[in-house]
């Protein structure tokens, strides 16, 4: 039996509506009017709703990676990235089926419907046996994931002059570095693997799952490497998601590798296109964003991650005005260790408008897009209808409480909707969720899942973890930040242009 669901106010567009309903049959939207209209066209139908709430497109959270417990909480201090990633191998495990499990159900609760998995394996031997195992659990959850086993074939170690750095560090700190993150996966190993996992897993007509090519990063990987992860992808159809350009040492090594940017160097070897998404880009050159939108390339922005990893501010506003198609993703590091989607919308939004009346404007339709329909063509291609309230398009959707978003203040009447955009997106937070669709089908109902405690599975996580102390910096992470702090910009070579 269809179902119509409604609301005072509907976000289309990045903008709130008033007395906008839709009804919903099986997954997908097959009506929208006013709420008297679509009483009169379906008498027999369910109704949902009312005017106490809100009505906005499920979010698509772009980049993550699905760790279920943020790594401060597990041990791992906030830092540097180029410091704070050597740390990752002391994570304490947590089995990635209860992880991907628990990562779902704390992005359902926030309004999220689909999201990048970024994996990391617990190490590289077990990767093929962990994929599936992470699928399984946002399955259970019932969140859709574009899934990305990561490869990497070299600077393990440090970006670049690897000889250098071991020479700077004493004997028996050198012996024990010389093999640090070493990966024994061999592309060929990886592309069987993918092949696997498409066959297998990759869902093109209900898109609860898709499998994406995921080099690690621009500096992790070589181009022949990026090159055969881009035509892979576009064989099938599918998408590559890569980390790019998220820290300073990373747009310094593109310069002291080819002596242009890491984006002119990626036009160069033809790994641009519309079915590619960049995460991070904070230190993207002006130039270079041109480039980006010419090519349709997206970007996964990640403004909480790259604020506690000291890596910068990426210039979304300037990304968006230029035609960048940017997404937000929360990257599994968000400001208050909370997962919350609506505050990370808030804080791209605050922190994306920069100082300066010259500066670039970013309006909060904008960034509702960052969060909706623009997140996920970025992370399931545009041809997949996600993340808008349009006949066609896929229900997936979330009711969010009006008057608690309100709270004890607000004009007697709500002013223009331009401004009801900005009420929304100041005010909102994940306690605010109250019910979630996701394919036409109720995974939340008043702010609890349906089929699932997420108590309990708290609980499992918690007591399988066991934590190591870490008392002082290590001996290799002062020797790292002694190597990068002589990594200088203004000594490299000017970009080609």
């Amino acid at each position: 039996m269809p179902t119509i669901i409604h609301a005072r106010y509907t976000l289309r567009e990045g903008v709130l509506v008033e007395d906008l309903a839709i009804v919903v049959d099986g997954d997908a939207i097959i009506d929208a009017g006013t709420l008297s209209e679509l009483v009169a066209r379906y008498p027999g139908a369910g109704r949902v709703g009312g005017d106490d709430y809100i009505l906005v497109p499920a979010f698509t959270n772009a980049h993550d990676h699905g760790r279920a417990v943020g790594t401060l909480a597990l041990g791992v201090p906030d830092n540097f990235l180029e410091l704070w990633l050597g740390h990752l191998a002391r994570l304490p495990s947590i089995p990635p089926y209860l992880a991907a499990l628990y990562s779902g159900l704390q992005l359902l609760g926030s309004g999220v419907t689909a999201v990048a998995h970024s994996h990391n394996p617990g190490s590289w031997s077990a990767l093929t046996d962990e994929i599936p195992q992470a699928l399984r659990g946002y399955a259970e959850a019932g969140i859709r994931v574009a899934m990305h086993p990561p490869i990497v074939d070299q600077n393990h170690l440090v970006y670049a002059e690897r000889e250098h750095f071991l020479d700077m560090l004493p004997p028996d700190l050198r012996r024990r570095a010389s093999d640090a993150n070493a990966v024994d996966f061999s592309a060929d190993d990886y592309f069987a693997l993918l092949d696997d996992l498409y066959d297998n897993f990759h869902d093109n007509e209900r898109h609860r799952a898709h499998i994406q090519a995921s080099p690690a990063g621009g500096q992790w990987c070589g181009d022949e490497l990026i090159i055969r992860a881009c035509e892979w992808a576009r064989a099938r159809r599918t998408r590559v998601q890569m980390h790019m350009l998220e820290t300073r040492y990373q747009r310094i090594y593109a310069r002291k590798t080819w002596g242009a940017s890491f984006i002119r160097h990626l036009e160069d070897i033809g790994a641009l296109g519309d079915w590619l998404t960049l995460a991070h880009v904070v230190w993207v050159e002006d130039e270079d964003i041109e480039v980006l939108a010419e090519r349709g390339v997206g970007v996964a922005h990640n403004i909480s991650s790259n604020l506690r990893l000291r890596s910068g501010v990426a210039p979304i506003a300037k990304m968006a005005a230029a035609g960048v198609p940017v997404g937000i993703g929360l990257d599994g590091q968000t400001l208050d260790d909370d997962q919350d989607f609506l505050r990370e919308m808030r804080l791209a939004w605050t922190i994306g408008n920069q100082s300066g009346m010259a500066a670039a404007d970013l309006d909060a339709e904008t960034v509702l897009r960052m969060g909706t329909d623009v997140a996920a063509d970025i992370t399931f291609g545009a041809d997949v209808p996600l993340g808008v309230l349009e006949v066609g398009g896929l229900a997936d959707l979330a009711l969010l409480d009006s008057e608690a978003i309100r709270r004890r203040w607000a004009p007697a009447s709500y002013p223009p909707r331009e401004l009801l955009s900005a009420l929304l997106l100041r005010r909102s937070q994940r306690e605010h969720v109250r019910h979630v669709m996701v394919g036409g089908d109720w995974v939340l109902r008043d702010g609890e899942h349906l089929n699932i405690d997420a108590r309990d599975i708290e609980r499992e996580i918690w007591e399988r973890l066991t934590f190591e102390a870490r008392s002082q910096p290590s001996r290799l992470e002062a020797c790292l930040r002694k190597f990068y702090r002589s990594w200088n910009d203004g000594d490299l070579p000017m970009l080609r242009r």
